[in-house]
């Protein structure tokens, strides 16, 4: 779990070389027209507790790779590069409107079905007008935790309800989302919502937690990391709060998004404690076989520097079926203490490879058959790299975010270091050759050039963000999740 201290940087290691990329080959970019809207009706004042039926819910759904319409996850598509094909152009950004929704937005937002869709610590979701940001619909999943220091023992997100950013299903047009629900004297529990994205009528409605060993309890757990959509279900991961306090492990849950829920669970550091799924917000990465890769932290309570961790999945890459059953992993095994290689997410490239980078500021290259180490890469950011990594393929250069200053540049087919980017330290996203992201918590915006690293322009947010924010784009609009809402801009003014 992510703290204020960090493990121990510039360990030595190999460095990353170019021919160890050789291999590989740069996809090019590909959209899918998003489908018709369903017939829907109006929401009612009362949700619903059905789940919606399926007549061949054993037929996995194809993993959806979206284009600018439709920012449906976080960083937009399955392998998590971040990276999209140029829509409207954002040149000459301007701000086009700012929504007040009473609460902090620390997901991205969502844009889908000509709605922009952002979910609050409150447990609020909304759905805005791309045009004047106007709410089309608004849903409250329950009551938020409060004073989560005293309920939970630790915790610096207060209140604690919708914290990962949302996943939308872009052929049923059904967006997901999941907070955490106090229910009284300390008592909370995880809640996932499927809500239309026309209406916001509440599809699915089911409780989420995991199937927890005796003794433990769903308040030790935080929601951070962002929800995956595939097989035909939704996929749900868990860490600790911040601060580690209580007992508890990381978790995978997915459970089916028609018919009976048929929840399936993988835990990390089942021989001990902690290997939190956190991610720094960042979502599983989903290949076009179905299969997930997470990346956890330390074990709980921290063990010893150097390296490495004893407990199992602990500081690891794990590769997990549909069905999340451990197909493959890889440790650390230079980090000890709380050197958290879940960080980040693990970001799928080319070629049949993975890349993750962890609090040893050393970014490992993997093969995503096995999870077997390819290459290294060591010096990355000199602080926490933190939330996920952008890769852009015309480059072929991958964009870490550091937590103390900067975004730092990959170049894969030199295999070394690139400049770093000054000026923001939140996950980079990609978007036509140009690199956009926020420096948290103040609030600036930058856009760099993805081949020169220049500066091409800045631009206040106009009001403070979350750790690890993340801008999104689509229906014309770059977004950002604020401390109060959601901010947009619009290119050409």
């Amino acid at each position: 779990m992510h703290r204020a201290t960090r493990g121990s940087a510039g360990r030595t290691r190999a460095r990353l070389g170019a021919a160890a990329l050789a291999g590989l080959v740069l996809l090019a970019g590909c959209t899918a027209p998003e489908p018709p809207s369903p017939t829907t009706s109006r929401a009612s004042g009362t949700p619903s507790r059905s789940r919606p039926t399926s007549s061949d819910s054993s037929t996995p759904v194809a993993v959806q790779v979206p284009g600018v319409t439709a920012w449906d996850s976080y960083h937009a598509v399955p392998d998590r590069t971040g990276a999209v094909v140029a829509g409207a152009s954002l040149a000459s950004l301007t701000r086009a409107w700012t929504a007040d929704l009473g609460g902090a937005v620390f997901g991205q937002p969502v844009v889908a079905g000509g709605r922009v869709i952002a979910a609050t610590e409150t447990n609020r979701v909304v759905a805005l007008d791309p045009a004047s940001g106007n709410v089309v619909w608004s849903a409250s999943l329950g009551e938020p935790l409060t004073d989560v220091g005293s309920v939970a023992g630790c915790g610096n997100i207060d209140p604690l309800g919708v914290t990962s950013t949302p996943t939308v299903d872009t052929a049923t047009r059904v967006v997901y989302v999941v907070g955490e629900v106090s229910t009284g004297g300390g008592a909370v529990h995880h809640q996932l919502e499927g809500l239309s994205v026309a209406t916001g009528q509440v599809v699915l409605s089911e409780t989420v937690d995991p199937p927890l060993p005796a003794g433990e309890d769903p308040v030790h757990l935080l929601q951070r990391a962002s929800l995956a959509l595939a097989n035909g279900r939704v996929y749900i991961a868990y860490g600790g709060n911040y601060g580690d306090c209580g007992t508890y492990h990381g978790w995978v849950v997915g459970v089916k998004e028609t018919g009976a829920p048929d929840l399936v669970a993988f835990e990390a550091a089942a021989d001990g404690q902690g290997g939190a799924i956190w991610q720094g917000g960042g979502a599983p990465a989903v290949d076009a076989a179905g299969d997930l890769y997470v990346s956890t932290g330390n074990s709980n309570p921290d063990p010893p520097g150097g390296g490495p961790d004893p407990v199992q999945y602990a500081e690891s890459v794990v590769k997990l079926s549909p069905d999340l059953k451990p197909l493959a992993a890889f440790k650390d095994q230079g980090a000890g203490g709380d050197d958290d290689l879940g960080t980040g997410n693990p970001v799928l490239l080319p070629g049949g490879l993975v890349f993750i980078a962890g609090k040893t500021d050393v970014g490992f290259v993997l093969r995503r058959s096995d999870l077997s180490e390819v290459a290294t890469i060591g010096g990355i950011c000199g602080s926490d790299p933190d939330g996920g990594a952008a890769y852009d393929q015309a480059t072929n250069r991958l964009f870490v975010p550091c937590r103390d200053g900067g975004v730092q540049t990959v170049d894969l087919a030199a295999g070394r270091l690139g400049r770093r980017l000054s000026g923001a330290n939140g996950a980079p996203i990609v978007i036509g050759g140009t690199v956009w992201a926020v420096q948290y918590p103040g609030g600036t915006l930058s856009q760099f050039d993805a081949s020169s690293g220049a500066v091409l322009q800045r631009r206040p947010v106009g009001d403070s963000v979350p750790h690890f924010a993340s801008p999104s784009t689509g229906a014309g609009l770059l977004l950002v999740g604020t401390d109060s809402g959601v901010a947009a801009f619009r290119g050409g003014g």
